[in-house]
Order: C-alpha cells, then structure tokens, then sequence
C-alpha cells in the first residue's frame, strides 16, 4: 500500500509538470485576434541589443518604449538571440511573447547576432531573409508577406545597412532590385536603420523608386531631428537614419514621427536604446 502511495506520489510530481507545461505552451500558442483596422501603424526600431545609454541591458525599457505608440507592425534591428553578452536572451522572441505579436527573426551573423526581425498583430504568411551585399560586417534584408485582412496582403522589408565605410550604393541597388522582384500589385514598405541621412543620394534614389519617404511626406523635413543618437542632446547628430518608405498608400497625419519620450522614471540616458524609434501610421488604398 505505501509502495503504491509512493508510485502515485512519483507520478502526480513528474505528470503534473509536464501537463501544465504543455498546456501552458498551448495557451501561448492560441489563435491571435485578427486586429479590423484601416489605419495601420508602423514602427522601425534599432534596439542596440537591448542596452541603453547607460551601457545596462534591459528589454522591458524596449517594451516599454514600445508600448508608448502601440505599433501594429515592428522592424528591430541589432536583435541577438541567446548570446553571452545578451544574457542568452532570444530578444525577438522575448519581445514578441512580451507584446502578444507574430514574429521572424533573421540573423546577420552566425546564428546569433546583429540580426533583424518583424513583430506583427497581424498574421505573417510567410517570410524570409537574405545576406546584402557588404565589406565589412554581415547585413541581412528581411521580407515578410503580412496578412491585414481576407483581401489584402502587404510586403514589408526590414533592413540595417552598413555604416559610411560600406558600399552603401550597392546595398541599396540590392534592396530596391529585391523590392521590385516582388512583381504582385501588394502594397510595399520599407523600413530600418539605413545609417544615411537625408541629403544622400541613396535616400533620394530609394524615394524615386516609387517608394514614398514617410519621415518628410506632406511637411518641410526639420533638419534639427534625429535618431541617432538617443542621448545626450547635445552629442554630435547623425540627423534622422532611420525610415520608413511605403507605396500604395496615404500617410495619416501628413509625416511620420521620432518618438522621444522617455518611460516614466526614467532618465534620458535609460532610453533603452542608442536609436529613437520612429513611426508612422498608414492607410493602403
């Protein structure tokens, strides 16, 4: 008899677990609630693997900077997925189940590091990455096919190309070249640290390729903002880096935004990233 209290007691400590393990991961990965909305925001994000200014890694300050525009659909770049010197954090996927979204995660590096990702409210039919053309250090472009409703799919791209050493010319002739195999009438975006200010001529020739610059569409662009860097205010600015280009679509409000708010309690040096994020909301035709 206490032979088979004890078989019972074994089983009920083993079992129990491992049910509610499974359960649990069912429950994570339950059917989304598809989001019926005509206005879609857009956010692109360089989360400098998840360190701030202040040199401390924390992901919940990304979250949070987030959570402050409550994007519907996310491009990050510098994303690390189970690295020493991230903690061994997979930070898409931390993100993703933290904010309740699909997500893809492509690396630039190994298997690892340096790599970007789509977060999506709205299913990802499908989505893949590719190495760009580069000198120096691994660039990735990202594609996804993102399902807004029964009868509209859009593309988007997500991408970080490489900084001034780099042949940024042929990386944007890769990007727009890959843009353009995309032969179906979806609607485009485009979005990422393009380590480019305004004035260059890459920025011009990806606008002249049909693909509309959200950060100066329907107001003067203000050379006074930036994304790069985050703080302090008064460091040397890199002006705005980071964009979003779309096709087939209206922008609402007449031009993106720099988000520069800080989460509550915070200094400026705790923004959580060396980037702003920038955003901006859509509407496709």
């Amino acid at each position: 008899m206490k032979r088979n209290k004890k078989k019972i007691k074994l089983i009920v400590l083993f079992f129990v677990p491992l049910l509610t393990s499974f359960v649990m991961i069912g429950l994570g990965e339950l059917p989304r609630a598809v989001p019926q909305k005509t206005d879609i925001k857009f956010m692109t994000y360089n989360i400098h693997f998840g360190q701030g200014m202040d040199d401390l890694l924390n992901m919940e300050r990304i979250a949070q900077n987030i959570l402050t525009e409550d994007p519907d659909i996310i491009g990050l770049q510098e994303v690390e997925n189970g690295r020493i010197t991230s903690q061994g954090i997979d930070m898409a996927f931390w993100l993703a189940k933290r904010l309740n979204m699909h997500y893809f995660y492509y690396p630039a590096v190994n298997n690892h590091a340096f790599g970007v990702a789509i977060l999506s409210k709205f299913p990802i039919k499908s989505a893949s990455g590719t190495q760009i053309p580069a000198l120096l250090q691994e660039r990735v472009l990202l594609h996804a096919i993102i399902e807004l409703s029964s009868s509209l799919d859009i593309d988007v791209f997500v991408t970080h190309l490489g900084i001034r050493e780099e042949n940024n010319s042929a990386q944007v002739d890769y990007v727009l070249e890959a843009i353009r195999a995309q032969t179906h009438a979806r609607p485009k975006v485009l979005m990422g640290d393009f380590n480019l200010n305004q004035s260059t001529e890459e920025i011009q020739r990806i606008s002249n390729n049909s693909l509309i610059n959200m950060t100066n569409t329907g107001a003067p662009y203000d050379t006074g903002e930036y994304t790069f860097p985050s703080y302090p205010p008064d460091a040397i600015s890199e002006g705005v880096i980071d964009y979003i280009f779309a096709t087939n679509c209206t922008i609402v409000g007449g031009r993106g935004r720099i988000i520069d708010s800080f989460v509550p309690g915070n200094t400026a040096a705790e923004f959580g990233s060396d980037h702003r994020p920038y955003v901006a909301t859509l509407r496709f035709k």
